[in-house]
């Protein structure tokens, strides 16, 4: 038979099904001998086992064998139709689930499949016709309803799909879903006064349902018709003055009108009763994030909704740790660390939050609370990378360089594919073992730096200056300097670091230039720079410019163990 030989040729590969029958139906099938019956019966049995079992393809080579045994055997077709429907094979799917419905029509769940992978398989026209015979053999199935008034959407009849579902509301009765299924199909044939008819027959069904009225407040506002839109809002106060639904439309209202202040009034007191539902707030809240870059209007408002959220719902973790998100991105780190920690004592199994405190911690050098916080952390995320990373900055700024060796090579074994956070790794190592004075894996490590990116700022300025106070490759080191510069330019810190490296390696002169840009880019209270200045000037011959560049660099309590000797000797120590 042909269609058994195309059957073959499609297998192989899992699922279960309900509905089948291992037994073929009477009638036109072709004759079995009592031993071919008890084969075929064996082997679909073990066939159905593999599919439960999960061996997906010997299930399907047993069905095949059921096929081969009796070429009619239409729940075999339907087991291997839901297997491909599975594995997302849907033409094939198709092609078996066909087969199955062909041989035995009356099957209600073989029909049901073939009509579900038509639509999957976008055969709209086929699938509206498969729909509508279920709907009109099982009058009493909703589910069938539904799907063939979805298929008629499908194929662009929007009107043939309200009658249908007009005939489900006389068999149901009506229901929110379905009105808003009307009101939609209605909106897109452009006819809003029907739209708000079936809308007004919901609020017709519940007069005191004010989520009604809501509705159809939406209605009138997506469609620009604003006094529509107050009418119903009285109509809402005249059923509860003080629903936070209410607000809301006045909120749109008022938005829609461009009276931004009012708007965002009644949007807080929306926000401030406990009657709105979180997830309403959550939707209103996150439709911010996008708003925020570069609008501070925006982010204030944010910060202030997302202060009443966590007020009024002070026992919901993640309301917390949107207020600290509020508050981190409005610079208010110190205020936002203890939201982010009443958040995780409601949850601590929340990554971001632990990453989101770290770096608040971070921005506020608070290096004790960010080690406690990442060594919590790493309790419950063992394998985060990112925790290591904030434990080993921590263990640095608190001066204990060997166990921050220790955090950052143990964090960096865990990162993949983010060269970014590879690249923070390998500078804080390098920077560590600068200061255990392991010069040669210091270097190693920002030579890896700069193969990941070598137009790093940062580490072209430290590994230089790390080079010059070393006095080596001194070559290397200006020109690391020198395109340090000119990547960032105007930068106080990456200015000093060129000038000392010209310093030491005897260009006075030019050493000088440098280090005055620096002090006039910002640098004039560091006493680093300005110490570096005053070494310059004593080579360069000036000794009164150099001890009033030397008094001053004492003046702001950041000097070399040299300093004091410069000034009270008038001689330059190094």
């Amino acid at each position: 038979m042909l269609f058994l030989a195309a059957a073959i040729a499609l297998l192989p590969s899992c699922s279960a099904s309900k509905g089948s029958d291992s037994k073929p139906k009477a009638g036109k099938e072709q004759e079995l001998s009592d031993e071919q019956r008890v084969t075929l019966k064996y082997v679909f049995m073990n066939a159905t086992k593999e599919r439960v079992l999960g061996n997906t393809e010997k299930a399907l080579d047993l069905y095949a064998q059921c096929i081969r045994l009796d070429a009619r055997h239409h729940a075999s077709m339907y087991e291997i139709a839901n297997i491909y429907s599975d594995q997302k094979k849907y033409s094939d799917a198709v092609f078996f689930a066909a087969g199955a419905a062909q041989l035995d029509p009356t099957n209600e769940w073989y029909r049901v499949l073939l009509a579900d992978l038509y639509m999957q398989t976008r055969l709209f026209k086929e699938g509206e016709v498969e729909y509508q015979k279920l709907f009109k053999d099982y009058p009493a199935n909703f589910d069938y309803a539904l799907d063939y008034a979805a298929a008629l959407v499908a194929n662009g009849k929007l009107q043939e799909a309200i009658k249908v579902y007009d005939e489900v509301e006389k068999r149901f009765g009506s229901s929110p879903e379905l009105t808003m299924e009307k009101e939609r199909l209605w909106l897109r044939l452009g006819k809003v006064d029907k739209a708000a008819a079936e809308v007004e027959k919901l609020i017709a069904s519940d007069p005191s349902n004010i989520r009604y009225y809501s509705m159809l407040v939406d209605l009138y506002q997506s469609n620009s018709m604003p006094e529509k839109v107050m009418e119903t809002v009285e109509r809402m106060r005249k059923v509860d003055a003080d629903s936070p639904f209410v607000f809301l439309a006045l909120a749109g209202y008022y938005r829609s009108m461009n009276q931004i202040e009012k708007s965002f009034e009644n949007l807080k007191l929306a926000f401030s009763s406990q009657e709105l539902e979180h997830d309403v707030k959550m939707q209103i809240i996150t439709s911010y994030m996008p708003l925020l870059q570069g609008n501070p209007e925006m982010l204030k408002q944010g910060l202030e909704l997302s202060e009443i959220l966590a007020k009024t719902h002070s026992d919901d973790a993640i309301s917390l740790s949107i207020y600290g998100d509020f508050l981190s991105m409005s610079d208010r780190c110190a205020d936002a660390i203890p939201q982010y920690r009443k958040s995780l004592t409601m949850d601590a199994n929340n990554l971001s939050v632990w990453q989101q405190m770290l770096i608040c911690m971070s921005e506020t050098n608070d290096a004790n609370g960010m080690l406690e916080a990442s060594d919590s952390a790493l309790v419950l995320f063992p394998e985060q990378s990112i925790l290591y990373l904030f434990k080993g900055t921590a263990l640095t700024l608190t001066k204990n360089h060997k166990e921050a060796v220790k955090a950052l090579l143990a964090g960096s074994k865990l990162v993949v594919d983010n060269n970014y956070q590879l690249l923070q790794f390998y500078t804080r190592l390098a920077d560590n073992y600068h200061t255990l004075k392991e010069h040669d894996k210091s270097d190693s490590y920002y030579e890896k730096a700069l193969s990941i990116e070598p137009n790093d700022p940062l580490v072209l300025n430290n590994y230089s200056y790390y080079l010059s106070v070393r006095k080596e490759k001194l070559e290397k080191a200006e020109q690391m300097s020198k395109r340090c510069n000119e990547i960032r330019p105007g930068e106080p810190s990456y200015e000093d670091t060129y000038g000392w490296i010209l310093y030491v390696m005897g260009k006075y002169q030019d050493a000088k230039t440098w280090l005055q840009k620096a002090i006039d880019n910002g640098g004039s209270t560091n006493g680093t720079i300005l110490e570096h200045m005053g070494d310059v000037l004593f080579k360069l011959g000036d000794k009164t410019g150099a001890e009033q560049h030397w008094l001053r660099a004492k003046e702001t309590g950041e000097y070399s163990e040299f300093l004091e000797r410069k000034i009270r000797d008038k001689q330059l120590y190094e």
